[in-house]
């Protein structure tokens, strides 16, 4: 029978709440070993509430767990980078939570860690893991839509207030639309030309005084065969109307989310992650079952057991990283940045 693969969460705040679920609904392959928290009654609370055998407060001590063979970090952006080299270097496979680094450098630091320990990096684009969104890439890859064209993303929402403190930081979260959002639109792009662009112009606006990032963005990518790709992005978009008890609430309500995938012979429209159609024909809608973050962590533990670089592996994603980079750049500074 083969090991179950010995799991560790590291940070225990909103996200890792998606995480603990898929861990637990995957008992015949991998097992909770630990939850990491600074905050012991977190740590302690993740580890009842999910059957942990045990609960550390400190990164450090966990990582001298035999028993633990990859962790998966739930940590703000700004602690990415720093907790997964750790892990990578102590022989920990790593699952980071997306965006995988603030910084092409960081990325590139983790990229290295995993290759010298031979070992695995994948980042949590758990967005990829939905039916309709893994339908319409294998619909590209089958030639459905001819030649891929241009892909255009829309995602309007309205967030009033950050639900966590290090969101209002445009250091700590690496700006803020754009990494927390964008990093999935950005990822879905890329994953479907199989490349980054040659060069990115953006214009990025902050309109909210709770926070220092940006809460309006558009990004253009160019390619080198002359396809492109356009994300936008709003959180001060009131799309629909609020009741008196959501106006308390920190995110409102769901957002708005398209994106147009237009090829030589047809077009893909997908919306939210649940529906998608092909050239006005309905292919994919309702729930999706099972979830996506139990979808991304087969994946991750599977690739273990397989030993194979997994869907979304850090070395894919680091393109992920460099648009988001450039995008902030040609922001800051009125001009095109060239990859």
């Amino acid at each position: 029978m083969q090991k179950r693969v010995g799991l560790a969460v590291v940070g225990c705040g909103r996200v890792a709440y998606s995480h603990l679920p898929a861990i637990k609904e995957l008992n015949d392959m991998a097992q909770l070993v630990a939850t990491v928290s600074r905050t012991k009654e977190h740590a302690e609370e993740a580890a009842r509430k999910f059957g942990a055998k045990r609960y550390y407060i400190s990164l450090e001590e966990a990582l001298q767990d035999s028993e633990i063979d990859a962790v998966v970090v739930c940590l703000p952006h700004y602690l990415h980078a720093s907790a997964s080299v750790k892990a990578l270097e102590h022989g920990k496979h790593v699952l980071v939570e997306k965006p995988m680094a603030n910084t092409v450098k960081e990325a590139e630091e983790m990229i290295r860690a995993a290759e010298k320990n031979g070992i695995i990096l994948m980042s949590g684009q758990s967005r990829r893991f939905y039916d309709a969104v893994l339908k319409s890439k294998d619909y590209l890859d089958k030639g459905k839509i001819g030649k891929l064209i241009d892909i255009n993303a829309t995602l309007f929402g309205y967030i009033d207030k950050p639900p966590t403190p290090w969101w209002s930081s445009a250091e700590k979260a690496r700006g803020l639309i754009i990494p927390l959002f964008g990093s999935h639109t950005i990822d879905y792009i890329l994953w479907l030309f199989g490349k980054a662009p040659a060069r990115v112009y953006a214009e990025t606006y902050s309109n909210n005084s709770n926070w220092e990032g940006e809460d309006e963005a558009s990004i253009l990518m160019g390619f080198d065969d002359g396809s492109m790709a356009s994300v936008t992005m709003s959180w001060n978009a009131r799309l629909v109307k609020i009741s008196g008890m959501e106006a308390d609430k920190k995110i409102l309500p769901t957002p708005i989310y398209n994106r147009y995938v237009i090829g030589s012979e047809g077009t893909m429209h997908l919306e939210d992650e649940l529906e998608l159609s092909l050239n006005g024909k309905k292919l994919v809608s309702g729930e999706q079952k099972p979830d996506n973050f139990y979808l991304q962590m087969k994946e991750f533990v599977t690739s273990i057991i397989e030993k194979r670089e997994p869907l979304a592996s850090g070395k894919e994603v680091k393109k992920v990283i460099e648009v988001m980079e450039a995008s902030q750049i040609s922001a800051k500074e009125h001009r095109v940045v060239y990859l």
